[in-house]
């Protein structure tokens, strides 16, 4: 059987105080792989643990997989955390934290685009980044990649299969290299939202930031282990240290293709004219809702580029259309044999505001 390993990860932030009692501002990524034994049967003991707990958040949405957004503005998300982690955790293989620790001093800045200035034989106007930019404009939007990369060398390929939040950016060796491995990724955008492994993955992120929070406890090895005591040897830790740099600094200004990894049935959304930016459709609680459908289709969604995206479409994929323009486009696709199944994206709008849309 091949176990499932859920990958997530955001920034880690912290305003501190120095031993010499000036403030300091420390910044790091954190990620956080979860493993588990099968899919099917931890989306059984998921939706049993999310019921034993939900009703503590008193939100009136009621999605099968929760991220951290979903719950943040509830005062009694943490309460929840810990209950729906308690319910949950028996069902946990093994919890693999990862995390930047980078020493300034033995290095002030990183090297950047060696393999670009290498093959144009050109001279970069920034052949280096601080640490501070290399983590905000590179690192943060490609750790979970990191982190899969991290963990090919303690499993063997056909024995887990990696399940991915969405990462983008310029491509690295160390992505590469996970591309060129045997092992099996599949890519989710909006994971958290649609994959109960990767959910789990993203709650478990702030579980820990609180705990560390809660105890005045650095982002350090030796403090992840004691502030999470009932995850006990389930938990293993990965700083990833200059040795590493090598490996995950951006090599050439040549985008990462991911969609070639997407999970299937892909929501393909498109807008249409451009009335409505990309962000605010993402951020809407009508996206939300299309997230939550797709999810029980054990698909995902994703915003329509087509400029790249139709040579990505499988057979089941299905458009969605927000206005008479973006069904004429999927219609188009249909007509040249790119068999869309249509869904109307009004079918996910809340009843409240298609009420507005009848004044």
């Amino acid at each position: 059987m091949v176990s499932i390993i859920g990958i997530d990860s955001r920034s880690f932030v912290r305003d501190v105080i120095k031993k010499d009692r000036t403030k300091g501002h420390f910044e790091s990524v954190i990620g956080i792989a979860v493993k588990v034994r099968d899919y099917m049967t931890f989306q059984k003991h998921y939706a049993e643990a999310l019921k034993k707990s939900i009703n503590i958040l008193g939100l009136e949405n009621d999605f099968q997989f929760y991220c951290f957004n979903d719950i943040k503005e509830s005062d009694n998300y943490y309460s929840f955390l810990e209950s729906f982690f308690k319910a949950i955790l028996p069902h946990l293989e093994k919890v693999h934290i990862f995390y930047t620790l980078f020493s300034k001093k033995r290095l002030a800045k990183v090297k950047v685009y060696g393999r670009l200035s290498h093959r144009e034989k050109i001279k970069l106007s920034e052949p280096t980044r601080t640490y501070e930019k290399l983590l905000s404009s590179h690192i943060l939007q490609c750790f979970p990649a990191i982190c899969a990369w991290r963990l090919t060398e303690y499993f063997k390929p056909g024995t887990v299969e990696f399940h991915l939040d969405s990462y983008s950016g310029h491509i690295f060796e160390a992505q590469e290299q996970l591309d060129q491995s045997p092992f099996k990724v599949q890519v989710y955008p909006g994971g958290d939202c649609v994959n109960p492994v990767i959910s789990t993955a993203d709650l478990l992120v702030e579980l820990l930031d609180k705990r560390l929070e809660k105890n005045s406890k650095f982002l350090l090895f030796e403090n992840l282990r004691p502030v999470m005591p009932e995850f006990g040897d389930k938990i293993l830790v990965y700083p990833i240290s200059n040795k590493h740099l090598k490996y995950i600094v951006p090599v050439d200004k040549q985008i990462i293709i991911t969609e070639n990894k997407i999970r299937h049935p892909v929501f393909w959304v498109f807008k249409g004219e451009e009335i409505v930016d990309s962000g605010s459709i993402k951020r809407s609680e009508s996206y939300r809702n299309l997230q939550d459908y797709a999810a029980g289709q054990f698909g995902v969604v994703k915003m329509f580029d087509k400029a790249k995206d139709i040579e990505f479409f499988e057979e089941g994929d299905l458009g969605v259309y927000l206005t008479p323009r973006g069904k004429e486009q999927i219609e188009a696709y249909i007509k040249v044999g790119k068999k869309f199944k249509l869904f109307d994206f009004n079918s996910v709008v809340p009843n409240e505001l298609k009420k507005e849309l009848k004044k």
